[in-house]
């Protein structure tokens, strides 16, 4: 099930009267509420997952958004909303700023992979210009669910099946590692790997005809992301990368692409 599936109609609300984080959260409970698929778990309970979450960490990003979200044992779809508070509120945010526009995201436990990969494509938002005001101005709830709709569209289209390629991102620059890993988060479902690397300076240290040029052996950032990708996503994942790297002439990421004769299963995030 994809985001745009996930997002519930009924689950969508502009403005509200809470003063707090705890306000926000229970509201946020109210809304999940509505629901059907989350009919086995009363407000209380709801709320209570998703203040654990917070326990763990701030689900405020930054930017004015936040994406509060947990996981329930007896749900068997994902629940989706979005709540707009104009005016702002305290949310712990992690920059320190008010959060006015929050998605929610409520999942079975059995499907992590799936819960990643909706919470990658919500957090795309951030790098989104613009998109807080867009959605404040909207008003209602309708307005907020078609300004969502238009943004995500292009990349949530369900499409039939034309093979599969496979990724091999090499990065040095650590600066570049998060975003790129979310680039493929976003889009794949269980079928990236990463692999800890060093670089060839750090073994040919070893070697007496190279060791002039290795006075020590200095083990830099090296990370291969291994991804297995829809064929008609391919182009998309390319351009993102190069978005975050500015441009793949520069050193420190190198990106390969190749065309699967064959690929079967999964693995978990």
């Amino acid at each position: 099930m994809s985001l745009l599936e996930s997002l519930r109609p009924e689950c969508i609300q502009f403005d509200s009267t809470a003063r707090n984080k705890k306000d926000v959260l229970h509201e946020l409970a109210v809304l999940a509420k509505k629901s059907p698929i989350l009919k086995s778990y009363s407000e209380e309970d709801i709320f209570r997952a998703l203040e654990d979450r917070e326990q763990i960490g701030s689900t405020g990003f930054g930017k004015g958004i936040a994406i509060p979200h947990c996981s329930l044992e007896r749900v068997d779809a994902f629940v989706v909303g979005i709540l707009v508070i104009p005016g702002g509120i305290d949310f712990q945010s992690l920059d320190g700023g008010e959060i006015k526009a929050f998605f929610f995201i409520i999942g079975p436990k059995a499907k992590r992979n799936q819960h990643i990969q909706i919470l990658s494509s919500l957090s795309k938002l951030l790098k989104t210009p613009d998109v807080i005001d867009q959605l404040i101005e909207a008003g209602d709830s309708k307005t907020i669910r078609k300004h969502f709709i238009d943004q995500f569209s292009y990349s949530e289209d369900i499409k039939k099946y034309k093979g599969k390629c496979l990724f091999h991102v090499f990065i040095q620059k650590e600066d570049y590692f998060e975003d790129i890993l979310q680039v493929f988060s976003a889009s794949v479902q269980g079928s990236i790997s990463v692999m800890e690397t060093n670089n060839a300076g750090y073994y040919l240290h070893t070697l007496p005809l190279f060791s002039a040029y290795w006075s020590e052996r200095h083990k830099t950032f090296s990370r291969i992301i291994v991804a297995v990708v829809d064929s008609d996503l391919c182009n998309d994942v390319i351009r993102r990368i190069n978005m975050i790297a500015d441009t793949i002439k520069e050193e420190g990421v190198l990106i390969t692409v190749q065309d699967l004769t064959y690929s079967s299963g999964s693995i978990e995030f």
